[in-house]
């Protein structure tokens, strides 16, 4: 698809015109006059300014070639509109504390704990806490570290790290990422460094869970009473299928139920995303080897430690999770990609929201990443009345944002956004709870005698 005149593409002025920084930090290596720092208004990390042709390259804001990906990561591999996909599973780790802990399968740490144990892997590089808000790429190598590793972070985090090892270390490591990360890492890799691929032994991917910005954690800090700039530690999940937020600040502690607390409803509506999310179209992490994340089944609502969808897109990671099953440390049924779908909901997965919007910004003459995915043909785009409406409703609540006025966007959810919050409680309610697709005949569930040894 060909950009209108008035966008840019040489260099990264329409990422930071628009916001679309995700912070991956391939533009850091191409061009080493960047650097990523926090903006003071935006609160989310971004070049220090436009940079130059061979950051633009390589930027997933700018664009990005899911058929070369694909045809480079995944050679001769048929794709569909899932991506490449050789199986798809639920599974979940038979270890209670793990899998409690993780609010979720705790597959990510069953996978690494096998991996790390392998020949041909000297480690992995994951996200490590190193204090406060602060989670930077490290690399482990044994499987005594993978417990002391923090569940999902969902706050924008700068990511150049990851190349840096890669180019610093000999071997072959085992790289956990985001979609989007995943995007910008490889394109730099193909384009400038391909001598790095064969530092890659797997790829695991998360099923994204968006990406949010300072705000969003300064938002919750001011409803709970909690300093922000004295921010401590933070957890996103744990202790249950949904799990709560944790954050710890100046000797106080506090959490938000992420389901029903209304400060967390108000400090992460979509609008707090980094503004890319609203764009991507690569939530089920093209990309990855394998995926992981939450599934989101009204099959799977009732369990009391989480279940995780798990998309293997070689044969090779299948058969990695299935020797975990027969090794008795995961617990796993097999399903389909109607599972990916329902899980993730038509929208997300297919991006009908994410390709409208996108036409509606070409529209409008303002930047946005030049990019289809496979699920592009299966995509049913959402009006465009609904994108000329979000946006209106992200620039007046990201000014809002940006003069910290938490509190006015409290009242407004409360209020002028009150019907549109309840109603997705309601759809949550009938889909998840009383399950109406299948009543309906719509899709069928996963059978309860395939979840019959799950927690």
């Amino acid at each position: 698809m060909s950009a209108p005149p008035a966008i840019r593409r040489h260099d990264l002025s329409g990422v930071l015109d628009q916001d679309l920084c995700i912070a991956c930090g391939a533009c850091v290596h191409a061009d080493p006059t960047l650097r990523l720092e926090i903006h003071p208004e935006k609160q989310i990390y971004e070049p220090t300014h436009a940079g130059n042709e061979r950051a633009a390259r390589v930027c997933p804001a700018v664009q990005v070639d899911f058929d070369r990906l694909h045809r480079e990561l995944f050679p001769g591999a048929e794709v569909g509109p899932f991506g490449v996909v050789d199986a798809v599973m639920l599974a979940q780790s038979r270890d209670h504390d793990r899998n409690f802990l993780a609010s979720s399968g705790g597959l990510i740490k069953e996978l690494l704990i096998e991996l790390l144990g392998r020949p041909d892997v000297d480690g992995a590089i994951v996200l490590a806490h190193e204090g406060g808000l602060a989670f930077e790429p490290r690399v482990i190598r044994t499987a005594e570290e993978v417990d002391t590793l923090p569940g999902s972070i969902y706050h924008n985090l700068p990511k150049h790290r990851v190349l840096e090892l890669l180019k610093e270390l000999d071997g072959r490591y085992v790289w956990v990422g985001i979609p989007c990360e995943l995007e910008g890492i490889w394109q730099y890799i193909l384009e400038y460094e391909p001598a790095l691929r064969e530092k890659v032994h797997t790829t695991i991917g998360l099923l994204c869970g968006w990406q949010y910005n300072y705000h969003a954690l300064r938002a919750l800090c001011e409803f709970k009473g909690l300093d922000f700039d004295a921010i401590e530690g933070i957890s996103y999940r744990g202790g249950g299928p949904v799990g709560k937020l944790r954050i710890d600040a100046g000797g106080r502690s506090a959490e938000a139920s992420r389901r029903v607390d209304f400060g967390y409803q108000v400090a992460f509506d979509r609008t707090f995303n980094t503004p890319r999310c609203h764009l991507c179209v690569n939530h089920a992490n093209f990309l990855a080897d394998i995926v992981v994340g939450d599934a989101w089944l009204p099959s799977t609502v009732t369990t009391r430690t989480g279940i995780s969808l798990l998309i293997a897109r070689r044969p090779e990671t299948s058969e990695l999770v299935r020797g975990l099953e027969r090794a008795g440390r995961i617990v796993l049924t097999e399903v389909g990609t109607a599972e990916i779908e329902e899980s993730q909901t038509h929208r997300i997965a297919m991006g009908d929201f994410a390709y409208a919007y996108a036409e509606y910004l070409e529209e409008l003459g303002l930047h946005r990443p030049d990019m289809t995915g496979p699920n592009r043909p299966a995509a049913r785009l959402v009006p465009r009345a609904e994108a000329a409406e979000f946006h209106r409703e992200l620039r007046a609540k990201t000014a809002l944002q940006r003069q910290r006025r938490y509190h006015y966007l409290r009242l407004r959810k409360a209020t002028k956004e009150l019907r549109r919050f309840l109603g997705r409680y309601l759809d949550w309610f009938l889909v998840r709870i009383v399950r109406i697709k299948s009543l309906t005949g719509k899709r069928r569930e996963v059978p309860r005698a395939s979840l019959k040894d799950f927690r």
